[in-house]
């Protein structure tokens, strides 16, 4: 008869149980530091909470405060919040976060690399209170305040990635600050109804050093891509999907200056056909193009005309 080994957990050495609650969400982990004063011990290692994803909360300021003063140290490097904006009444306008937590989250947790806002109110805080260690912001969704990021290039001048995605109120004004922040590589400003062909301009002159633009659902005309084409030369990554302005002959533009595209997407955008993409042999870099196709005719004519290319059908 095989022996039946029987483990008791709470004989687990801690680095194994540490192992074990790593895998736990932050409401699970917070219930876990309930069971014995010895997980408790293990759940406030601050290697638990480097990176914190709250986006399946909604948290009001008197519990975030909990959470912060609770867990948060010089180890938090990435952290999720999620606010109230897709709320419906008075709770719309509830705030998650406050300049006061802004500027103890800067000094509590100096290491802090990733900030990601989602659904959040920008109208009571201030950006000049962001952590000034942070490489990469996230804004998705949230309620914008027009000018927001004005003259602040200097206090965040170390981040590389910038994404204000369905954000409310962002125009072309807000594009000219953005410009001001030389280091940017990574650009997404997907379903940004006001962005026109103005405010794509401001970002392609003044952002060279761009790697990676996401324009979907956005204004974006032959003659943005024309500025994009001519002046973004380090481009890997290219997404221009649902943006019904664009043309064979946009493509053609593309495809005359984008030498190092790698991934390109133009999926539902009705005015671009089979022979206008054929134009993309110029960029030998790329490596995945995705676009709508009616049936498997249409993407072997594609793949024919761009040979070395992974064709994604973005219909499916």
């Amino acid at each position: 008869m095989t022996d039946v080994i029987d483990v008791n957990i709470k004989h687990l050495p801690e680095n194994i149980l540490l192992e074990i609650l790593s895998y736990l969400s932050v409401k699970d982990l917070c219930r876990a530091g309930r069971v014995c004063r010895a997980w408790r011990r293990v759940v406030r290692d601050n290697t638990l909470w480097r990176h914190v994803d709250l986006l399946p909360y909604r948290l009001n300021l008197q519990k975030m405060w909990k959470v912060i003063r609770a867990h948060f140290s010089e180890c938090l490097l990435t952290m999720k919040v999620r606010g109230f904006v897709e709320s419906a009444g008075p709770k719309q306008k509830k705030p998650s976060l406050s300049d006061a937590m802004l500027l103890d989250l800067r000094e509590r947790c100096p290491n802090i690399r990733d900030l990601h806002l989602h659904m959040c109110n920008t109208d009571n805080i201030s950006a000049n209170n962001l952590p000034r260690s942070l490489t990469r912001l996230v804004l998705h969704g949230c309620s914008w305040q027009p000018r927001w990021l004005k003259g602040h290039e200097e206090n965040l001048q170390k981040i590389e990635g910038l994404d204000l995605s369905c954000c409310s109120r962002v125009d072309s004004f807000d594009m000219q600050d953005i410009g001001n922040w030389k280091g940017l590589k990574v650009l997404k400003l997907n379903g940004l109804y006001r962005l026109n062909e103005k405010g794509i301009q401001h970002v392609a002159t003044s952002l060279p050093l761009l790697e990676r633009l996401e324009l979907s659902y956005t204004q974006c005309t032959e003659l943005a891509v024309h500025h994009i084409s001519r002046h973004l030369k380090n481009l890997c990554h290219l997404n221009m999907s649902n943006c019904s302005l664009l043309n064979d002959s946009a493509v053609e533009t593309l495809s005359s200056g984008l030498h190092k595209l790698e991934y390109l997407d133009l999926k539902s955008n009705s005015q671009l056909t089979i022979s206008g993409l054929s134009s993309l042999r110029a960029c030998k870099r790329l490596s995945v193009l995705v676009f709508d196709l009616k049936d498997d005719t249409e993407k072997h004519m594609l793949q024919a005309e761009l040979p070395n290319c992974t064709i994604v059908n973005g219909d499916v």
